[in-house]
């Protein structure tokens, strides 16, 4: 159960492929690319490994090296991880976030090599243990059509993964689709906890005359 008294600051957080992490507020994270940046340098190593005999001690040292990289690539995503979750807790008593289904998602080809670059899903774990411990609560919300509809007005506004830009014809409401989507991601979780924006930004308990209309 989450006590509406204790919160004051609230974030809805879009992830993505074209930036690690956006919020309602337009602030981005770009994606570190720990992966792709390390492929070339994989690859090489993979095509030595290649040509040494297998089972031979200078194969089992080259396939050292492949693991020593991975490992190093592992601990570069975990601190960043780690470094943006304790970021959003500190700041935050309330995150809202999408219940991804990451293997659903990494079934996409064009997105599985992304998906797996920028873990998704262990950043939402790792952001849930750091705010278990900080007393944050983190809410997870529908992820249907964040990006689709209007955060603003409601207005289903259809667009494409390459539609970078979120424009309704009913409110002329125009922004980023991705804070599109951290916006509705926001309202979605401060719906279900019985809370409402204020005017100035902040939040507020909703009304039992909201309650009853919402």
């Amino acid at each position: 159960m989450i006590h509406t008294n204790n919160i004051k600051n609230s974030v809805g957080v879009d992830v993505g492929s074209k930036e690690f992490l956006t919020t309602n507020t337009g602030e981005t994270v770009s994606v570190p690319n720990f992966y792709r940046k390390a492929q070339s340098n994989l690859a090489r190593k993979q095509r030595k490994t290649d040509r040494k005999e297998i089972g031979s001690n200078n194969w089992k040292k080259a396939q050292n090296r492949i693991a020593r990289l991975h490992q190093h690539i592992a601990r570069q995503r975990e601190d960043f991880h780690y470094k943006n979750a304790h970021k959003l807790v500190k700041e935050y008593d309330l995150i809202a976030v999408e219940n991804l289904n990451i293997k659903g998602l990494a079934r996409n080809s064009k997105l599985s090599k992304s998906i797996y670059d920028v873990a998704w899903g262990a950043f939402i774990d790792k952001l849930n243990a750091v705010a278990v411990k900080r007393g944050v609560h983190v809410v997870k919300v529908n992820p249907h059509n964040t990006s689709q509809n209007c955060s603003n007005c409601g207005h289903k506004v259809p667009k494409t993964l390459s539609v970078r830009t979120h424009s309704c014809p009913k409110c002329k409401t125009v922004l980023d689709r991705d804070e599109n989507a951290a916006k509705n991601i926001l309202n979605r979780a401060l719906n279900e906890v019985g809370i409402i924006l204020s005017a100035c930004g902040g939040v507020r308990r909703w009304s039992a005359y909201e309650a009853r209309n919402f």
